[in-house]
């Protein structure tokens, strides 16, 4: 069932995977493709599409598989398989060669991205995301997204209440119509009301926020997580081997394979005390040493969150020189 709010538009991939996206017209020969990250949808970069798109920006944002109007396989989910997904929606499209622009687990799908398409990649724009941690920074980060991973799966009586506990999250200092479409979007009705009887943009009783538990468990599992801190335990006992692996994997982030220009534009707002960031001071050095072609652009007003959720004109200006450059 579609989501509520959707205007987007269905890609069917090789893989059979079908992808939901939208394509904000410009006159950019290379077009900037936007990544969401770990509980988004294409709603996120809407406002930023539109704005692009007006000064001859070509923009694609879309619903990675397991979110919004894409299709929510049983299968694995991990940036390799959403790098592999981005390159098929790309060619697709008709492009050959992409930007990219992402936001925390966006970031790591770019980077995957670059680690198997570096000749595809024009331009990357990192928001928030990437950064190589210690296994203590990991956890806490894990730690600090858990009030946002509580929404998953959960029959909420209606999309007034839904907002309406939004509304409330300490992880917004303000809300815009850019976020109540956003949060409505991942909403789908599972009332008794036939679709028919749902007139326009309403729809009535009670809903479910339509990411799958699975898809954010198998995500986080492929970075050394899991949704509870506890399963990180159950996972290191159960098999630690493959524990171990996966962390060594995610260790070290492939940043020499990004041969194009980027740009990384971190937030340094706390998200609940200070000190909790998700890119601190020591992931942006490393970036530092083993990018190239690297430019830093600090967000001290705003957290992981707002960093996209937010308006920014000195943010959005920012990443039009960026591209233009």
């Amino acid at each position: 069932m579609l989501q509520f709010g959707s205007d987007s538009k269905i890609a069917t991939l090789p893989s059979g995977i079908r992808i939901a996206y939208r394509i904000f017209p410009g006159k950019s020969k290379v077009p900037l493709f936007c990544v969401h990250g770990l509980t988004g949808n294409l709603k996120n970069f809407e406002p930023l599409a539109q704005g692009l798109s007006k000064k001859g920006i070509t923009v694609i944002v879309y619903d990675l598989r397991g979110r919004g109007n894409s299709d929510k396989p049983k299968e694995e989910y991990s940036a390799r398989v959403h790098a592999q997904d981005l390159k098929e929606l790309s060619s697709i499209l008709g492009y050959s060669k992409i930007s990219i622009l992402s936001h925390s687990l966006g970031a790591w799908i770019t980077l995957r991205f670059a680690e198997k398409f570096s000749s595809f990649l024009e331009k990357a724009v990192l928001i928030d995301g990437g950064g190589e941690l210690s296994i203590k920074r990991k956890i806490s980060n894990l730690l600090m997204i858990q009030g946002s991973l509580a929404r998953l799966g959960r029959r909420i009586p209606s999309k007034e209440i839904y907002l309406q506990e939004a509304k409330k999250s300490p992880l917004l200092s303000a809300w815009n119509t850019n976020i109540q479409n956003f949060l409505l979007y991942e909403l789908e009705p599972i009332g008794t009301l036939s679709a028919s009887l749902m007139p326009g943009d309403t729809f009535y009783g009670p809903a479910i926020c339509s990411i799958p538990p699975f898809v954010i468990d198998s995500e986080l599992k492929n970075m050394g997580g899991a949704m509870r801190p506890s399963g990180i335990v159950a996972r290191l006992f159960k098999d630690p081997k493959k524990f171990i692996k996966t962390i060594q994997e995610n260790k070290v982030m492939p940043y020499s394979t990004l041969r194009c220009p980027v740009l990384v534009i971190r937030a340094l707002k706390p998200n609940f005390k200070p000190g909790d960031e998700l890119l601190p001071s020591t992931a942006i050095e490393k970036m530092k040493e083993k990018i190239q072609n690297l430019k830093v652009y600090e967000l001290t007003d705003k957290n992981h969150y707002e960093c996209v959720l937010l308006e920014d004109k000195e943010r959005d200006q920012e990443i039009f020189k960026f591209l233009r450059s």
